[in-house]
């Protein structure tokens, strides 16, 4: 991490970072994980719960645990998935807007 980034760059990159992630699960329908996209999900997991943003870590693991237990299962729980899914995005809107608005703020202050 660089030293002169502001709290703001740092939360935006982090959420960038998961945001990413999840155009790869969107792209693969869930179906292809690949075991690195797996990998790289429970990473954010544990980055983020680092960061303060336990809720997000939580859904992050919820859906790693789901895909993963979705491979051992005739049928994955595509009605979990996506619902945990809708969360992370919501969640990353909500995360870009405030550290904008936040931004603003504090440039302005």
């Amino acid at each position: 991490m660089e030293e002169n980034r502001s709290k703001y760059e740092a939360v935006e990159e982090l959420a960038g970072g998961v945001l990413k992630l999840m155009e790869e699960l969107y792209q693969s329908g869930f179906d292809t994980v690949h075991d690195s996209t797996l990998r790289d999900l429970q990473r954010a997991a544990e980055r983020t719960g680092r960061c303060g943003m336990q809720h997000l870590s939580k859904l992050l693991s919820e859906l790693s645990d789901e895909i993963s237990a979705g491979r051992h299962r005739m049928e994955a729980d595509t009605e979990r998935m996506a619902s945990v899914y809708t969360g992370i995005c919501e969640y990353l809107y909500l995360c870009t807007q405030k550290s904008a608005y936040d931004r603003g703020l504090d440039y302005y202050s």
